[in-house]
């Protein structure tokens, strides 16, 4: 069997979450399954079922992923997750269970997805051409769309139905909006089918641009990160904005909703030891990945509009009972801390994905 080129990194457990799982999912076999088809040995899908529920069946035999072509399963049983989460942990430790299939993926990237996540056909013909390059890691908008006309929808014509139900892009942050438009500081914005490419994320003045690919390199940035450290380090009193608490936000990341479209070398996620493994908190894990990639000396590129990732909308009722154990400002002030130096990008230890146990491993 030949190496694929990018393995899919995803984790879930046979609980209904969000009221709809099933059809989710089950739509994300049938979307992909389309284009691993079309591509054969283009992609590996690594399946973590984490802490598998007692009273359902497990993922592997829940539902048809043989459909993906090349699929390799991967189990937390509930008493390896009981010894590491803690007896107060959810259900669930997302970035715990994708690092699990990131570790266990062998193609030469990685593609941390959702179950609600439908990549656009754009963005994966430039991954079927293999024009990915190994310095960088690469982001998309978010767009959220009304599931429901889709359900029947078959995946050659999935994007079109998704997008013309699309209601919410989910872009970068800006630090000032240059065009004097107060709106242009919203990282969320409403959109239409007809104004979704002119509201998504944009290049800057010092970034790169692919005009015939439609791609953002984000190499300036790289640029500034160096200039920045030598100046806060050297010359700034910590009073100064460059040891404020939105430091980070200078290297213009894509931070937003990051956990549904993560892609990088598979090299990259060793050298960072993964994306943190932690029950404290739950929302902006997503954020540490992509500062920590940064960190360790990858470069930002963006798929920008015609480019983006579909998110089928789902109720989030099942997160109001997640006590988050940090404020977002705490937490911007450890993105910051990342990107001085003054913290390790590593915040796992090197066993990180739960390589010290014997987990369930089988292909099919």
């Amino acid at each position: 069997m030949t190496t694929p080129y990018v393995s899919i990194a995803f984790t879930n457990r046979n609980d209904n979450y969000g009221g709809d799982l099933d059809n989710r999912i089950r739509k994300f076999i049938e979307y992909y399954a389309y284009f691993s088809k079309l591509w054969p040995g283009l992609f590996e899908f690594v399946i973590c079922d984490y802490n598998p529920p007692p009273d359902k069946p497990k993922l592997p035999e829940a539902f048809a992923w043989k459909e993906l072509g090349h699929v390799k399963h991967v189990e937390v049983p509930p008493e390896v997750h009981a010894a590491t989460g803690g007896p107060k942990a959810r259900k669930m430790l997302d970035y715990t269970g994708r690092n699990v299939a990131a570790r266990h993926g062998s193609g030469e990237y990685t593609l941390v997805l959702n179950q609600d996540i439908f990549v656009s056909r754009s963005i994966l013909q430039f991954i079927a051409a293999r024009k990915l390059q190994p310095g960088y890691f690469y982001r998309a908008d978010r767009c959220d769309f009304n599931f429901d006309p889709c359900r029947q929808v078959p995946p050659e014509k999935f994007e079109e139905v998704a997008l013309a139900n699309t209601f919410v892009v989910h872009r970068r942050h800006v630090l000032y909006a240059g065009t004097g438009d107060p709106a242009e500081l919203e990282i969320s914005r409403n959109v239409t089918p007809e104004n979704i490419d002119r509201r998504g994320t944009y290049a800057r003045v010092d970034e790169r641009v692919d005009d015939k690919d439609h791609i953002v390199y984000g190499d300036g940035a790289a640029w500034r990160l160096a200039a920045l450290r030598h100046v806060s380090q050297r010359n700034a009193p910590p009073s100064t904005a460059l040891h404020a608490t939105e430091f980070y936000q200078h290297f213009f990341l894509h931070t937003n909703a990051g956990g549904d479209f993560i892609l990088a070398p598979r090299q990259a996620f060793f050298d960072i030891h993964g994306m943190p493994e932690t029950s404290v908190f739950y929302m902006h894990l997503d954020s540490y990945a992509l500062v920590q990639l940064f960190a360790a000396g990858y470069v930002q590129a963006l798929f920008i509009q015609p480019h983006r990732v579909y998110h089928a909308d789902h109720d989030r009722s099942g997160r109001l009972d997640f006590k988050e154990g940090m404020s977002f400002t705490e937490h911007e002030t450890e993105f910051s801390k990342i990107l001085r130096g003054e913290r390790d990008y590593r915040v796992n230890d090197a066993d990180w994905g739960m390589e010290k146990f014997n987990l369930p491993v089988s292909n099919g």
